[in-house]
């Protein structure tokens, strides 16, 4: 018998996908309200798989990756943890 690998990664994307917004203005407040939402977030999946395709070691710390509009100008950076 072969056991079957369940898949926890593709809900969790859909639903930061769905709701970005939300989750940011939930877990993130202080970055969310240096976001101008008029303008809509655009995802770049495209450019995330280039970037770890070429990368030197599997250890991967985002599944997703964002372009905002930002009131201010300056970069921003979190790391997710990887345990979960």
């Amino acid at each position: 018998m072969n056991p079957t690998t369940a898949n926890y990664d593709e809900p969790w994307k859909e639903a930061l996908t769905e709701y970005f917004e939300a989750f940011l203005y939930f877990f993130f407040p202080e970055v969310h309200q240096l976001i101008d939402w008029t303008k809509i977030p655009e995802s770049l999946e495209k450019e995330l798989k280039r970037i770890t395709a070429s990368a030197k070691t599997k250890k991967r710390f985002a599944d997703k990756l964002y372009s905002v509009i930002s009131y201010q100008l300056s970069v921003i950076s979190y790391h997710f943890p990887t345990d979960y």
